[in-house]
């Protein structure tokens, strides 16, 4: 169940609890007017009892209205505390992300898929000098890079599953989408591999994936526009030429090459 219908099952649930309270509300107060002006009609019941009755039963039904009032607040208030919690969950996931440790682990990946690819990056300092082929010992294709970045991946997908909603997937899509979403795309085959012989791998990881990839054309399809017509080995080659200077944001060059290039 999504969020919108888990929301409009709210709304009908409140609005019905309103009208069901006004409703019982007017009752009251009509049955009171008739007591009034036919006190005749209450037989051998004193009016003392009914007057009590009728208190009684209007008492109800503004605590009816007040428990409803005061949910739809609540529920107000837990979506924005929900709200925070995910952006900050989602900040700090993308703070390791860009930590220095995660940079060079990119580096690592973007070298190897652009060596794969046939792509070239020119780079000054290797700071994943362990980063090719014959030093990775792929496993089903895959680098110890990638398998790092698919780790990750997956964990986020676990945190945003229904498993668990410690995150609000649409969160993560505007701050990590591309960046997932590329990875994913470049490697789809060999992660089948990899669950078809190991199916407790990376459970999360394919449908987080697919649902970020529906998120975007669910985005263009909102908007009624066309998504843009791109080279997708073109795109991929230039994410990668743009992930690999990212990734030296996280290198810090010792002081004697800092001397020497001065």
């Amino acid at each position: 169940m999504n969020r919108k219908l888990k929301n409009n099952i709210f709304e009908w649930l409140f609005w019905a609890a309103m009208v069901f309270g006004t409703l019982l509300i007017a009752g009251v107060v009509a049955l009171s007017v008739l007591v009034f002006k036919y006190p005749e009609r209450l037989g051998e019941v004193e009016s003392g009892v009914a007057l009590a009755t009728g208190a009684l039963a209007l008492f109800t039904a503004f605590l009816w209205l007040a428990a409803a009032i005061t949910a739809r607040f609540a529920r107000a208030e837990i979506a924005i505390s929900t709200a925070v919690n995910s952006a900050n969950l989602t900040l700090q996931i993308d703070n390791r992300y860009q930590s220095d440790r995660a940079l060079r682990i990119r580096h690592g990946a973007a070298q190897f898929l652009a060596n794969e690819r046939g792509v070239v990056l020119e780079c000054d300092h290797d700071i994943s000098q362990y980063g090719t082929a014959e030093y990775q010992h792929p496993w089903h294709g895959l680098s110890s890079d990638l398998i790092d970045l698919f780790h990750y991946y997956d964990w986020i997908g676990y945190l945003t599953s229904e498993d668990c909603k410690a995150i609000d997937r649409q969160v993560v899509w505007r701050k990590l989408g591309p960046w997932i979403i590329n990875h994913y795309k470049m490697c789809e085959e060999r992660i089948k591999e990899v669950q078809e012989h190991q199916p407790h791998r990376w459970p999360y990881l394919e449908p987080f994936c697919k649902d970020l990839m529906d998120r975007r054309g669910k985005w263009y399809e909102q908007r009624k526009m066309e998504p843009p017509m791109e080279d997708a080995e073109k795109e991929l080659a230039a994410f990668l030429q743009r992930e690999h200077v990212r990734s030296h944001r996280g290198f810090h060059p010792p002081k004697e090459i800092s001397l020497q290039q001065d």
